[in-house]
């Protein structure tokens, strides 16, 4: 190099071989620090992370049959529901609670009431439309629906038959459905010793979106509500009950129509019973 002497220019080309060999190994020791830092850190959390599994282990029979417990309470809980709400169900039960302080002669299919101071007359039904809501948690999803429904009714009695009816609509073990009242009015009339008023009525149901096989059971209707003339009070005067006389198009949905058209006759209409010979196909 010009202006310099050969042993400075020999000094200044080892410091410079020197920082090129040098500075390459001085940054992979500094990345290789760096990763071996880390690695001891994972290690750190996968060491705990295996002694936590390592204990759970320990008590894998334990989980295990917890789980299959919690998953049986589950079960229960979804079966004492039934799987939908449906208007030709619900017309089912209130035929029920109408007919449920009578009795039914086993041979002769013959109806009566033999305490007239319990009888239930329903006279109409709301219908609402069904909420549907998904059964989960902030970290927690299920395949179940909870359903709900809230109807409204009028009715007729007398008091012991309202004193009955609480009682009905109260026990489910009685009515068959989960359910409850949440608003009810009675107005008494001393010259007929009539009660009548409504009943605000909220059912419900869990609906399982991946089980196709819960399904409600088709309705029966039973027994046969005109061949046993069991539509309408006429003793009563202007009370007829929801089942006579009605106007289906007010008073049913098309699945409801559907379902007391093919349904509706029950055993009344059988044709060993009746005598008359079946429809030709």
């Amino acid at each position: 190099m010009k202006g310099l002497s050969d042993r400075d220019a020999t000094i200044m080309l080892v410091l410079l071989v020197a920082v090129i060999v040098i500075l390459p190994y001085t940054l992979y020791i500094k990345n290789a620090r760096v990763e071996t830092q880390q690695l001891q850190s994972e290690c750190v959390t996968l060491e705990a992370r295996y002694h936590q599994l390592e204990a759970m282990d320990a008590h894998r029979d334990e989980f295990i049959a917890r789980t299959k417990e919690l998953n049986e309470q589950v079960d229960a809980i979804v079966d004492s529901f039934p799987a939908d709400i449906r208007q030709e169900n619900y017309l089912r039960f209130l035929l029920d609670t109408e007919l449920s302080t009578a009795k039914l002669d086993p041979v002769t299919r013959e109806i009566t009431w033999p305490d007239p101071e319990k009888d239930i007359w329903i006279d109409t039904v709301s219908f609402q439309s069904n909420d549907e809501v998904q059964i989960a948690t902030d970290t927690i999803e299920t395949p179940y629906l909870a359903v709900t429904n809230e109807s409204a009714i009028t009715y007729a009695t007398r008091y012991a038959g309202l004193k009955y009816l609480l009682d009905w609509f109260i026990d489910r073990e009685k009515c068959g459905i989960p359910m409850c009242f949440s608003e009810f009015s009675a107005k008494y009339d001393e010259h007929t010793g009539i009660i009548k008023g409504t009943f605000l009525i909220d059912q419900y149901a869990i609906k399982d979106t991946e089980d196709p096989d819960r399904v409600l059971a088709p309705v029966e209707i039973y027994p046969d509500l005109d061949k046993y003339k069991l539509r309408g009070n006429p003793d009563e005067g202007d009370v007829n009950g929801i089942f006579g006389p009605i106007v289906l198009e007010q008073e049913l949905s098309d699945e409801g129509k559907e379902a007391l058209q093919n349904d509706g006759n029950g055993l009344a209409d059988n044709p060993e019973e009746t005598g008359e010979e079946p429809a030709a196909e």
